[in-house]
Protein backbone atom coordinates (compact mmCIF):
# COMPACT_ATOMS: atom_id res chain seq x y z
CA UNK A 1 0.00 0.00 0.00
CA UNK A 2 0.74 3.64 0.15
CA UNK A 3 3.15 5.19 2.45
CA UNK A 4 1.68 6.65 6.02
CA UNK A 5 2.71 9.55 8.15
CA UNK A 6 3.78 7.47 10.63
CA UNK A 7 6.28 5.42 8.71
CA UNK A 8 9.91 6.84 9.21
CA UNK A 9 11.82 8.13 6.06
CA UNK A 10 15.34 8.13 5.31
CA UNK A 11 16.47 11.60 5.60
CA UNK A 12 19.97 11.39 3.92
CA UNK A 13 19.68 8.59 2.07
CA UNK A 14 20.86 6.16 4.42
CA UNK A 15 19.32 2.86 5.20
CA UNK A 16 16.65 3.14 7.86
CA UNK A 17 13.93 0.75 9.15
CA UNK A 18 10.57 1.28 9.65
CA UNK A 19 10.78 2.48 13.58
CA UNK A 20 13.33 4.86 12.37
CA UNK A 21 16.62 3.27 13.60
CA UNK A 22 20.07 2.41 11.70
CA UNK A 23 21.13 -0.94 9.81
CA UNK A 24 22.71 -1.54 13.60
CA UNK A 25 19.27 -1.63 15.30
CA UNK A 26 20.05 1.19 17.35
CA UNK A 27 19.71 4.98 16.25
CA UNK A 28 21.69 5.73 13.14
CA UNK A 29 24.68 8.02 14.36
CA UNK A 30 27.09 8.12 11.64
CA UNK A 31 28.03 11.50 12.08
CA UNK A 32 28.84 11.29 15.37
CA UNK A 33 30.80 8.01 14.93
CA UNK A 34 33.56 9.70 12.36
CA UNK A 35 33.61 12.92 14.71
CA UNK A 36 34.11 10.48 17.40
CA UNK A 37 37.30 8.92 14.98
CA UNK A 38 38.38 12.03 14.51
CA UNK A 39 38.44 13.15 17.93
CA UNK A 40 40.65 9.68 18.41
CA UNK A 41 43.16 11.47 15.91
CA UNK A 42 42.55 14.78 17.49
CA UNK A 43 43.51 14.06 20.67
CA UNK A 44 45.34 10.53 20.68
CA UNK A 45 48.69 9.14 22.27
CA UNK A 46 50.56 9.86 19.42
CA UNK A 47 49.78 13.55 18.28
CA UNK A 48 49.99 14.12 22.31
CA UNK A 49 53.23 12.69 22.22
CA UNK A 50 54.80 14.92 19.56
CA UNK A 51 52.84 17.68 20.72
CA UNK A 52 54.47 17.35 24.47
CA UNK A 53 57.73 17.37 23.10
CA UNK A 54 57.16 20.28 21.18
CA UNK A 55 56.21 21.94 24.45
CA UNK A 56 59.11 20.50 26.39
CA UNK A 57 61.18 22.08 23.08
CA UNK A 58 59.33 25.59 23.44
CA UNK A 59 60.50 25.52 26.97
CA UNK A 60 64.04 24.79 26.63
CA UNK A 61 64.21 27.30 23.73
CA UNK A 62 62.76 30.01 25.40
CA UNK A 63 65.16 29.81 28.60
CA UNK A 64 68.38 29.84 26.19
CA UNK A 65 67.61 32.05 23.22
CA UNK A 66 68.76 34.72 25.27
CA UNK A 67 72.27 33.05 26.16
CA UNK A 68 72.75 30.96 22.43
CA UNK A 69 70.09 32.08 20.00
CA UNK A 70 66.58 31.77 19.18
CA UNK A 71 65.20 28.48 17.65
CA UNK A 72 66.53 28.50 13.90
CA UNK A 73 68.85 31.35 14.14
CA UNK A 74 72.81 30.95 14.17
CA UNK A 75 74.98 31.72 17.04
CA UNK A 76 76.85 34.65 16.11
CA UNK A 77 80.77 34.68 15.93
CA UNK A 78 82.93 35.11 18.11
CA UNK A 79 79.77 35.34 20.69
CA UNK A 80 80.86 34.14 24.11
CA UNK A 81 78.63 31.56 25.29
CA UNK A 82 77.91 30.34 29.20
CA UNK A 83 79.70 27.68 30.20
CA UNK A 84 76.70 25.28 29.37
CA UNK A 85 76.77 26.27 26.06
CA UNK A 86 80.16 26.05 25.41
CA UNK A 87 79.83 23.07 23.04
CA UNK A 88 76.91 24.08 21.43
CA UNK A 89 78.29 25.75 18.09
CA UNK A 90 80.40 22.43 18.06
CA UNK A 91 77.49 20.33 18.07
CA UNK A 92 75.89 22.54 15.68
CA UNK A 93 78.40 22.25 13.07
CA UNK A 94 78.77 17.81 13.81
CA UNK A 95 74.47 17.79 13.02
CA UNK A 96 75.06 19.49 9.96
CA UNK A 97 77.00 17.39 8.53
CA UNK A 98 74.17 15.27 8.91
CA UNK A 99 71.63 14.82 5.60
CA UNK A 100 69.16 13.62 7.76
CA UNK A 101 69.71 16.53 10.02
CA UNK A 102 69.67 19.51 7.32
CA UNK A 103 67.14 17.76 5.79
CA UNK A 104 64.94 18.41 8.85
CA UNK A 105 66.22 21.81 8.79
CA UNK A 106 64.91 22.30 5.72
CA UNK A 107 61.37 21.26 6.20
CA UNK A 108 60.85 22.94 9.47
CA UNK A 109 61.95 26.36 7.78
CA UNK A 110 59.72 25.44 4.61
CA UNK A 111 57.11 25.01 6.80
CA UNK A 112 57.16 27.79 9.33
CA UNK A 113 57.86 30.73 6.44
CA UNK A 114 61.10 30.81 8.27
CA UNK A 115 60.16 32.07 11.58
CA UNK A 116 60.51 28.55 13.49
CA UNK A 117 59.76 30.22 16.56
CA UNK A 118 56.58 31.68 16.16
CA UNK A 119 55.66 28.12 14.14
CA UNK A 120 56.21 26.29 17.51
CA UNK A 121 54.54 28.81 19.75
CA UNK A 122 51.18 28.47 17.36
CA UNK A 123 51.62 24.76 16.95
CA UNK A 124 51.79 24.13 21.13
CA UNK A 125 49.35 26.66 21.39
CA UNK A 126 46.68 24.93 18.78
CA UNK A 127 47.28 21.84 20.36
CA UNK A 128 46.29 22.69 23.67
CA UNK A 129 43.02 24.64 22.46
CA UNK A 130 41.73 21.95 20.38
CA UNK A 131 42.85 19.51 23.23
CA UNK A 132 40.76 21.98 25.78
CA UNK A 133 37.60 22.63 23.24
CA UNK A 134 36.12 18.63 22.11
CA UNK A 135 33.04 20.35 20.67
CA UNK A 136 34.82 22.53 18.57
CA UNK A 137 34.41 21.19 14.02
CA UNK A 138 36.12 17.79 14.47
CA UNK A 139 37.86 18.21 10.56
CA UNK A 140 39.03 21.35 11.35
CA UNK A 141 40.43 20.42 14.76
CA UNK A 142 41.86 17.21 13.51
CA UNK A 143 43.51 19.17 10.98
CA UNK A 144 45.09 21.59 13.37
CA UNK A 145 46.37 19.15 16.03
CA UNK A 146 48.04 16.40 13.20
CA UNK A 147 49.32 19.35 11.57
CA UNK A 148 50.72 20.99 14.29
CA UNK A 149 52.50 17.40 15.85
CA UNK A 150 53.82 16.96 12.56
CA UNK A 151 55.80 20.55 12.98
CA UNK A 152 56.84 19.64 16.70
CA UNK A 153 57.52 16.57 15.63
CA UNK A 154 60.23 17.53 12.32
CA UNK A 155 60.98 20.97 14.67
CA UNK A 156 62.16 18.50 17.86
CA UNK A 157 64.39 16.38 15.17
CA UNK A 158 65.67 20.10 14.07
CA UNK A 159 66.50 21.10 17.80
CA UNK A 160 68.20 17.94 19.49
CA UNK A 161 70.88 20.83 20.25
CA UNK A 162 68.72 22.87 21.94
CA UNK A 163 67.42 19.93 23.75
CA UNK A 164 71.25 18.55 24.35
CA UNK A 165 71.55 22.00 26.13
CA UNK A 166 68.68 21.27 28.65
CA UNK A 167 71.00 18.43 30.21
CA UNK A 168 69.54 16.86 33.51
CA UNK A 169 66.48 19.68 33.06
CA UNK A 170 65.49 17.63 30.08
CA UNK A 171 63.36 14.80 31.74
CA UNK A 172 61.99 17.69 33.99
CA UNK A 173 60.86 19.64 30.75
CA UNK A 174 59.34 16.62 28.71
CA UNK A 175 57.61 15.60 32.01
CA UNK A 176 56.27 19.34 32.32
CA UNK A 177 55.45 19.07 28.38
CA UNK A 178 53.38 16.21 28.62
CA UNK A 179 51.45 17.29 31.82
CA UNK A 180 50.61 20.38 29.94
CA UNK A 181 49.01 18.27 26.94
CA UNK A 182 47.58 15.48 29.33
CA UNK A 183 45.83 18.14 31.45
CA UNK A 184 44.51 20.38 27.81
CA UNK A 185 43.17 17.21 26.93
CA UNK A 186 39.54 17.34 27.79
CA UNK A 187 37.69 14.29 28.48
CA UNK A 188 35.13 13.26 25.65
CA UNK A 189 31.77 14.44 26.24
CA UNK A 190 28.50 11.99 26.43
CA UNK A 191 26.24 11.75 23.63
Amino acid sequence: MGSTATEAEPASGEPTTADGNGPNGGPDSTPRREGSRLRDWTAGRTAGLAQALGAALLLITEFVRQDVAALGAKVPEGARLPDYAADFPHLMDTLDGQWWFRAAEAVRDAISFGEPRAALWAAVCAALVVRLNPDGPPRTQCFLSLTGAGYCAVTTLSALPYLALAGAALPFALLLGAIAVALATAPPRAP
